[in-house]
């Protein structure tokens, strides 16, 4: 019930631009028509809850899209509830920590990589199992999938973490293009 109460008020704080640059970071996740007919934030959190992209205990994708559209400050409403509820996952390694330059990192290389994202966690050091359970759990939706591969990755090198380091594996998987992408923009 929190949850709901917290997002209804990151809704409430969404300008209509904020409102159009969320749906389309979301249209590769939620079908054209859908997208269509959503005319409010509350509207889209509910579909990011439907295709399990948005629950209490796990908001890093919400966190990390408001980062995209510049609003920082929800962000933080975001982050406050998970301090007091202690039940977020936060997007990074640490809490308190710089989250913005690893989140806008992440994004990109979810928009960008496509189905060589496989390559990428394996150079990240995943094995070939977790791969598998993380496309068993996420079947329809590539985008999760990386982002999973990633979260798990920060999760397990947890300050050594950072956005150099996946810049010098994407590099390393010939997938400079989505490097620079991420140079430019963190």
């Amino acid at each position: 019930m929190r949850f709901n109460i917290m997002l209804n008020d990151i809704a409430q704080k969404l300008s209509r631009d904020n409102l159009e640059s969320l749906k389309y970071l979301c249209k590769d996740d939620i079908g054209k028509r859908k997208l269509e007919n959503i005319d409010s934030g509350i509207k889209l959190f509910q579909q990011l809850e439907e295709l399990n992209m948005l629950s209490p205990e796990n908001a890093s994708i919400l966190a990390a899209m408001l980062g995209e559209i510049q609003r920082p400050d929800l962000q933080k409403i975001l982050f406050a509830f998970q301090e007091e509820n202690g039940n977020l996952q936060p997007p990074v390694s640490e809490v308190g920590a710089d989250t913005a330059p690893l989140d806008i990192a992440f994004d990109i290389i979810c928009n960008e990589i496509g189905r060589d994202w496989r390559m990428l966690a394996r150079k990240l050091g995943h094995k070939d199992a977790l791969l598998q359970q993380i496309e068993y759990k996420y079947p329809c939706n590539m985008r999760e999938q990386i982002m999973q591969a990633l979260i798990e990755w920060q999760k397990t090198k947890g300050k050594e973490a950072t956005v150099d380091t996946l810049i010098t594996a994407l590099r390393s998987c010939k997938l400079n293009m989505v490097a620079d992408s991420v140079e430019e923009r963190v």
